[in-house]
């Protein structure tokens, strides 16, 4: 992550220089060799980042360093919107002074001389800053070399996506052991073929939200939250919607151990007619024996010759014949190292689907990525190869996702515009800022980092989710530094379903309905 925020704060700061330049006007002053010293550590940070952020996972050491950089950063980045702001507002008042409210000015002897006092001492506070941020990051420039980091230029080249040719994942197949087992177990023992009310599903439980569920499920039902507070009211809510009724209750990916949180909302489900069934997923057995499961199915990756197929088919789209015979060899070696996980599969088929060259092929399969035992999931190493293949800007763009809850339905406008507002999107010469970032968005559509794509009449893509497990990458690599926080009017506390320490960008709502 810190690649990404380096390269854009040095991009950040060369267009400030170049706007000076191009206003023929010195803002700040006497901090010429300050800004030029700035912009040479962070050059010589920029170089050895691809080898320090390779690294950090078994060096803690470099993981530090790297979280000191981050910091420094971030405080360099407020420095840099405080001088590009002065910049613009001096643009705006000298095209047209009629439009600014008229203040007591000073003039000095030199070219577009007169400044407000307030203008002075923002001014002279914004060198003071790049002052105080450069001998910081001064510090931590000096402090790399103990570490004699690889010096790795990565070129930044935006490969055009042409067509979004997003990946179906309803025409995929495989496991089909395991879901004639799962059919079989919820056929049985359903002896009065009553009709089930409703499947509902509830995607990403991973703080398990007791008064978020239950409403959720009321709503689901057809019935109203309104004036129903108490977590005993909606319970018993649910429990007279459910009477005399069967009905196939769905809760995925749950990770809390906590019985006492589940154990209410069980006992108003058993209301339901006998034959209901109750299916939870978890990549936790310990979950599972905690909620009582009476059929345990452990899912195993696909078989090879199943997992092959999946990922040839994405890899190899769309490429001649010749081609796919010459790759065909280090493809399944390459396959190999996925363990059979269906998303490891999908997301490195599609980062090596733009790989033309068989040495690209081959530096995948080398990386060092791949020794890493001390990643926590196994699916983050091809996710990890897949984002460093990102360009820094879309990086951004990715890591900024993590602010979303689980399960979120992403707007592909509305993430754009969040895009542009974080200073993630920039006009490129004849684009406009809108087709830049949707430019990227089909970029990390195509590399299946998002999914569940929605479409208009048009068969237009306007919206997508996020895979849960690639969520829970996406926070790995930000360290809890978004965070999304539910309000809830009937508990007045705002609750985080991460640690808000050191929290940069936050996403505020109340029962699911997100804003900024």
């Amino acid at each position: 992550m810190a690649e990404a925020i380096i390269s854009g704060v040095l991009q950040q700061l060369i267009s400030i220089i170049g706007e000076e330049t191009k206003q023929k006007v010195k803002l700040v002053v006497g901090v010429d060799n300050e800004v030029k010293k700035l912009r040479s550590n962070l050059e010589a940070i920029q170089v050895v980042l691809v080898d320090a952020e390779e690294r950090q996972v078994k060096e803690k050491t470099v993981e530090l360093w790297l979280d000191r950089l981050k910091q420094a950063s971030y405080n360099i980045e407020d420095v840099l919107g405080e001088w590009n702001y002065a910049i613009l507002k001096q643009k705006i008042e000298g095209v047209d002074d009629a439009t600014v409210p008229k203040k007591k000015k000073v003039c000095f002897f030199f070219p577009s001389s007169c400044f407000s006092f307030k203008q002075v001492s923002l001014r002279k506070d914004i060198a003071i800053k790049i002052k105080e941020v450069n001998e910081n990051l001064d510090v931590i420039t000096k402090q790399k070399e103990m570490y004699g980091f690889n010096a790795i230029r990565k070129a930044e080249k935006l490969e055009r996506v042409q067509t979004t040719s997003f990946i179906d994942v309803s025409e995929i197949c495989g496991q089909d052991d395991c879901k004639s087992i799962l059919i079989q177990k919820l056929c049985a023992s359903n002896e009065q073929c009553l009709p089930i009310i409703s499947l509902i599903g509830m995607g990403g439980i991973e703080p398990f939200d007791e008064h978020r569920i239950a409403k959720a499920i009321i709503e689901y039902l057809g019935g109203s939250t309104k004036d129903l507070s108490e977590l005993q009211s909606l319970h018993q809510h649910i429990s007279t919607l459910i009477q005399r009724n069967t009905f196939f209750f769905v809760l995925d990916d749950v990770w809390t151990e906590d019985y006492k949180k589940w154990e209410p909302l069980y006992r108003c489900l058993m209301n339901g007619v006998h034959g209901s069934k109750i299916l939870v997923t978890t990549r936790k057995e310990s979950v599972a024996k905690k909620m009582g499961s009476i059929d345990i199915i452990n899912v195993q990756g696909l078989s090879d010759d199943e997992y092959w197929l999946l990922f040839k088919r994405i890899a190899f789209f769309g490429r001649p014949f010749e081609e796919c015979e010459r790759l065909e060899e280090i493809g399944k070696k390459i396959s190999g190292k996925c363990k059979g996980l269906p998303l490891a599969a999908k997301t490195l088929g599609s980062l090596l689907r733009f790989k033309k060259r068989w040495e690209e092929w081959k530096r995948i399969l080398d990386s060092k990525l791949w020794k890493l035992e001390e990643i926590k999931e196994d699916v983050f190493q091809p996710l990890l190869l897949s984002y460093n293949d990102l360009p820094y800007t879309i990086k951004r763009c990715f890591l900024y996702c993590a602010i979303f809850p689980k399960d979120y339905r992403l707007g592909k406008d509305e993430l754009i515009k969040l895009w542009m507002a974080q200073g993630y999107v920039k006009e490129e010469k004849d684009k406009a800022m809108e087709i830049v970032g949707e430019e990227y968005f089909d970029y990390l559509a195509s590399r299946s980092l998002f999914q569940e794509f929605r479409k208009d009449d048009e068969n237009n893509v306007i919206g997508c989710k996020m895979h849960d497990l690639v969520h829970d990458f996406a926070q790995s690599l930000n360290k809890n530094e978004c965070v999304h926080i539910e309000v809830d009017g009937s508990k007045g506390p705002l609750i985080s379903s991460f640690n808000r320490e050191n929290a940069y960008h936050a996403m505020f709502g109340k029962d699911a309905q997100f804003l900024m």
